[in-house]
């Protein structure tokens, strides 16, 4: 009997422990599923609640990515010896440098080893905060964040257009974050709906 009652605080903690664990996985997940760069976001589609009326207001561009740093001065130095061959010569990649990140009509565009272009901005709103990405003419949420007593969703009828959309918990306002590839350009406009 007594060493039922000495594994009782141990069954305790154990059921404490993993309750705590399960919290902590759920609370972080939203925070982990925006850390990963994905082109698809598991959002509702929006309904179409059609576009007029709007207060119009600009979007802050975004900012360019972090460059690389040099390793600092005071770092030591590699060694000069090669290493150790396995027998057959391995070759070695090319080494090409990206060419830096500009900024285009407040879009950050950043060239791929492939050549091809990507467009990177970020739509800041009183609703919430949304990072679209355009790449070949796709529109691809990165991240969409809302702000407190918002919730967001998005529709996407065509790969060339995105809406975001920031609604307020209360019914009393909303924000559009409409996002194409138009005529060859990358096109973004935010849009208040309400009061």
């Amino acid at each position: 009997m007594r060493v039922r009652r000495a594994a009782v605080p141990v069954l305790l903690w154990c059921l404490a422990t993993a309750a705590s664990i399960a919290v902590a996985s759920l609370a972080l997940r939203p925070v982990l599923r925006t850390a990963v760069p994905q082109d698809t976001v598991p959002l509702e589609a929006l309904e179409d609640r059609g576009h007029g009326g709007g207060l119009m207001t600009q979007p802050q561009p975004s900012l360019p990515p972090p460059t690389s740093a040099s390793p600092p001065a005071s770092a030591p130095p590699t060694s000069a010896r090669p290493p150790a061959s396995s027998g057959a010569a391995s070759p070695k990649p090319p080494t090409t440098t990206a060419p830096p990140a500009r900024v285009v009509d407040g879009w950050t565009v950043t060239t791929g080893g492939d050549g091809v272009d990507t467009y990177l901005r970020s739509f800041r709103t009183d609703g919430g905060d949304a990072v679209i990405r355009i790449r070949d003419g796709v529109v691809s949420l990165v991240t969409a964040t809302p702000r407190d007593g918002y919730s967001v969703s998005k529709a996407q009828t065509e790969p060339t257009r995105l809406v975001v959309q920031f609604v307020d918990n209360s019914g009393g306002s909303a924000w559009l974050v409409d996002a194409m590839w138009w005529q060859g350009a990358p096109h973004g406009e935010v849009t208040r709906i309400g009061n």
